[in-house]
């Protein structure tokens, strides 16, 4: 259970409210213990800092947000990298990944161990007898359980992120992934956009870990797009 005293720099890290945060610090008010744990979740170990490389995944493209939104969302960017900064210079922290794949419960994915037919509603073998090729199956699969090594492997030996694959219906990796990242912006917006919006912190937590795993997913596969 995540600690009143921490609380503070759990939720001016997650506004991205640089000024709060770095008067939190001032005051010395920073358990150096929270750095490494919020203990916003059991398990596993949500660091402080994870939280700024998610926005930092959100907001680096900012040159792609509507003209009418740029100037907001670079103000951001700019706002999360003072603190991205002080997360690196003060601690040297890596502060150019976290491990996704080991938050998939907080977010729309398979786990690690989901078969074919868990993840596309029919087995390998029918897909193949059906024209798919098992490339293009694997690469679907992978995608859902955030598994970004074997997705890019799968990329650079040939398979197309945009095969049409039954699931329940029917998708592809490029559309399964870009519409959740719509999704998710929309319920994150709020805080992008500075406006007060009742929401649970959990839940926005959620959102923003999630997000910042599609966003990631969508680069890779937009970097293999045909």
């Amino acid at each position: 259970m995540i600690r009143n005293e921490d609380k503070e720099f759990v939720e001016a890290v997650f506004n991205i409210d640089d000024k709060r945060f770095f008067k939190l610090v001032e005051d010395g008010r920073l358990n150096e213990s929270v750095i490494k744990n919020t203990n916003f979740f059991y398990s596993p170990p949500l660091p402080l800092y994870y939280i700024t490389i998610c926005w930092d995944y959100i907001l680096k493209d900012y040159n792609e947000w509507k003209e009418e939104y740029r100037d907001i969302v670079y103000k951001r960017k700019c706002q999360n990298d003072r603190i991205k900064n002080f997360f690196n210079e003060k601690y040297g922290l890596d502060m150019s990944d976290i491990p996704f794949s080991s938050y998939c419960d907080y977010f729309f994915s398979q786990p690690k161990d989901a078969s074919v037919e868990d993840c596309l509603g029919e087995t390998k073998e029918s897909l193949i007898s059906q024209g798919f090729k098992e490339i293009d199956i694997d690469l679907y699969c992978r995608v859902v359980k955030f598994d970004y090594e074997q997705v890019e492997r799968l990329l650079q030996c040939g398979a197309n992120p945009r095969t049409w694959i039954p699931c329940k219906g029917e998708d592809q990796c490029m559309d399964r992934i870009g519409t959740e990242c719509s999704f998710l912006n929309i319920e994150l917006d709020h805080v992008i956009m500075e406006r007060s919006y009742d929401t649970e912190l959990r839940v926005s937590m959620h959102n923003l870990i999630g997000l910042a795993a599609h966003e990631k997913m969508y680069d890779l596969l937009l970097k293999y797009d045909k």
